[in-house]
C-alpha cells in the first residue's frame, strides 16, 4: 500500500522498544515497524538496509547518542523525520535537536496519545511531500514547453546583479504545484526584502509579482486543458489551486472564458 510508511525504533532499553511496540495498533494507522536497534550503529545499519520513513530514536544512549547520529542520517536521508524521545531532565538537549533537523521530541513517560498524534502528523507531512513530488515530476517533462510559455530567457543578462529576475521566473515555475508559493515565500529562498522585489518584479516585468503568478498557473492550465486528458480538478491542485471554484474564477478571469468553453475551443 502506497499510504503504508517504514518506522524504525532507537532505544537502549529493550522494555522502551517493547512499550513503543505495543502502546499503538501501528497498523491501523497506516505504519509499520521494519525494525529495532539498541543502538546508533545497529540503527544506521538498518537504514543502510531498508530507508524508513520515521525514525523514533531515544537521545541517551552509550557510544553515539541520539542527536549525533540523527545528525549523520538527516545528512544522508534528507527525506527521512526524525523523533527523538527524551526526559524531563533533557529537555533544553531536546530543543537542540530541532537545530539539527529533526521533525519533533517527545517526553517520557511517553504518553501514548501524544506518542500517536506526533506519529500521524509526520505521517501527514511525508504523505503531502510525496503528493508534491509526484505533481513536480509530472511537470518537469514539460518544463520546456512552459518555459517558453513564461517567456523564460536562458541567457537573460540581469541589470541588478542582486536580483536575478529570469531566476526567479524559474523557481516559481518549477514550484507551482506548491499551494504556498507566494512573494514571502519567493523572497525568503532568495534572501531578498519582500517589498523590494515586488517593487523590482514590477518594474521589470510589468507586472505585480502575484498577477504573474497567476498568469503562469493559468498559461500552464490552458496547455494541460489543450494537451492532457486531466480532469480540471487535477490540473488546478497540479498548478497550486485545490479549490475548484478558485480555480475556474481565475481561469475565466485570465481567459475570458470558462474552463468548458475554453475546451470547447481547443480540443
Amino acid at each position: 500500500m502506497k499510504d503504508v510508511l517504514k518506522l524504525i525504533t532507537v532505544d537502549d532499553e529493550y522494555l522502551i522498544r517493547n512499550l513503543i511496540k505495543n502502546c499503538i495498533s501501528w497498523e491501523e494507522i497506516g505504519i509499520y515497524i521494519i525494525g529495532e536497534a539498541s543502538n546508533a550503529e545497529e540503527a544506521i545499519s538498518l537504514i543502510e538496509q531498508n530507508t524508513p520513513d520515521i525514525i523514533l530514536t531515544d537521545i541517551c544512549m552509550p557510544s553515539t547518542d541520539g542527536l549525533d547520529m540523527s545528525s549523520y542520517i538527516l545528512e544522508r536521508y534528507n527525506k527521512v523525520k526524525v523523533v527523538v524521545i527524551t526526559g524531563y531532565d533533557e529537555f533544553e538537549y531536546a530543543k537542540r535537536a530541532i537545530k539539527v533537523g529533526v521533525s519533533d521530541f517527545i517526553l517520557k513517560p511517553i504518553n501514548d496519545d501524544e506518542l500517536k498524534s506526533t506519529i500521524l502528523k509526520l505521517k501527514n507531512v511525508i504523505l503531502s511531500e510525496r503528493s508534491k513530488e509526484r505533481d513536480y515530476n509530472q511537470i518537469k517533462d514539460r518544463i520546456n514547453t512552459f518555459g517558453s510559455i513564461v517567456d523564460l530567457k536562458e541567457n537573460y543578462e540581469c541589470e541588478d546583479k542582486c536580483l536575478n529576475i529570469e531566476e526567479i521566473k524559474k523557481f516559481i515555475l518549477k514550484n507551482i504545484s506548491n499551494d504556498e508559493l507566494s512573494l514571502k515565500l519567493v523572497s525568503e529562498f532568495f534572501y531578498v526584502n519582500s517589498s523590494y522585489l515586488s517593487r523590482v518584479f514590477k518594474a521589470k516585468t510589468g507586472m505585480n509579482f502575484s498577477e504573474y503568478i497567476i498568469s503562469v498557473k493559468m498559461k500552464i492550465a490552458m496547455d494541460m486543458l489543450k494537451n492532457s486528458d486531466l480532469k480540471s480538478s487535477e490540473i488546478g491542485r497540479k498548478i497550486g489551486i485545490h479549490d475548484p471554484n478558485y480555480f475556474s474564477a481565475c481561469f475565466k478571469k485570465y481567459t475570458g472564458f470558462s474552463i468548458k468553453e475554453y475546451k470547447k475551443l481547443v480540443l
